[in-house]
């Protein structure tokens, strides 16, 4: 049986996939950067199993593929895959749900703290020698900012990362509002959230917390009309996808003050330069999209997707195969490779 993986590693999972997989052939994208599609096709060569987090799994690599069973994709949201190309050969698609929720949801408490209290303004005033300058009492003037005990929260999505961040913030003493209309008022409550309308939250809240994927329905969910109805001295955080937002409506209603502020991972344009509008505002933060750059994710990405694998292996069917459809198809390969020895 051989593998071809190309991700960062976990010692342990690379060793257990080991024990199940006498030919690994590893590559290091983080290190030497992404191979081309022809070395790619290369790499994957014969293989049984591919293990990937970045690479684009065209198609035409699936289906020369004769021996492949499955395909290990370490992001949430598998959107580098072909995946109708799998259902037709019948592999397997394994993907990592929550495999960053922690470190987005602690980035999300991260940004509500610093805009709560003008962190980022405060840094750039002791940068441009702005407190000598101004004197003792100017930052209590200008850099006054808000306990969280007592604001309203409002979270929109209470999946994994949503309620991460909703039991973060259960130790701030704050209120806790949110939308999801796959989520129960009873299971929201649960987790100390009392859902409520979107108007509400955007109408209601001190700082807006997005938590939702980018689909068809979610695509430019948001603009002009809902941040009219935020409050001036409310704020905007936004660590799951850009496009959920009119981008033009954000930059304005930045510039012309309608909100406070917002602290934002992802933007329309990626990676971006320092001419880009929204990072130039002296009241928005800006991070690299690094909501999921943390060491930790490695080791539970490993966890999620080979636990899955081994799953599959052993004869169950782990819920984080994206296609279903395809495992007879592809146990029954696994059955004859097994029995070929290839």
């Amino acid at each position: 049986m051989k593998a071809f993986v190309s991700s960062r590693i976990s010692e342990h999972w690379f060793t257990e996939l080991k024990n199940h997989f006498s030919d690994v052939v590893f590559y290091n994208w983080f290190e030497n950067g992404l191979l081309s599609e022809q070395e790619l096709e290369k790499k994957i060569e014969g293989c049984n199993l591919i293990v990937t987090e970045t690479d684009m799994i065209t198609g035409k690599m699936i289906r020369n593929a004769k021996n492949l069973i499955a395909i290990v994709d370490f992001r949430g949201t598998v959107i580098n895959v072909d995946i109708e190309a799998a259902n037709e050969k019948g592999v397997i698609i394994i993907n990592t749900p929550g495999r960053n929720a922690v470190a987005v949801a602690d980035l999300t408490i991260a940004f509500i703290i610093m805009s709560a209290r003008n962190v980022l303004r405060g840094i750039d005033s002791l940068r441009h020698d702005l407190w000598t300058e101004k004197g003792r009492y100017w930052v209590y003037q200008n850099h006054q900012g808000y306990d969280l005990p007592g604001k309203t929260i409002g979270l929109i999505g209470l999946g994994n990362i949503g309620c991460l961040v909703a039991r973060r913030l259960s130790g701030f003493d704050a209120n806790i509002i949110g939308y999801d209309p796959f989520v129960s008022e009873d299971d929201a409550q649960k987790k100390g959230i009392k859902k409520v309308s979107l108007d509400e939250i955007f109408q209601n809240a001190d700082f807006v917390s997005l938590h939702l994927p980018l689909n068809s329905k979610t695509k430019n969910m948001f603009g002009e009309r809902e941040l009219r109805m935020m409050k001036p001295g409310a704020y905007l955080i936004n660590t799951s996808r850009a496009g959920v937002f009119q981008e033009e409506a954000l930059i304005r209603c930045l510039k012309e003050g309608w909100i406070a502020g917002a602290a934002l991972d992802v933007f329309h344009k990626e990676p971006l330069d320092s001419s880009y509008p929204l990072i130039n505002l002296p009241n928005v933060i800006c991070t690299p999209h690094l909501g999921g750059a943390t060491y930790d994710v490695i080791e539970h990405q490993w966890q999620i997707g080979i636990r899955g694998l081994l799953e599959f292996m052993q004869g169950t069917n782990p819920k984080n195969i994206i296609n279903p459809e395809s495992i007879d198809k592809s146990r029954s390969r696994y059955k004859a490779c097994l029995k070929e020895g290839i």
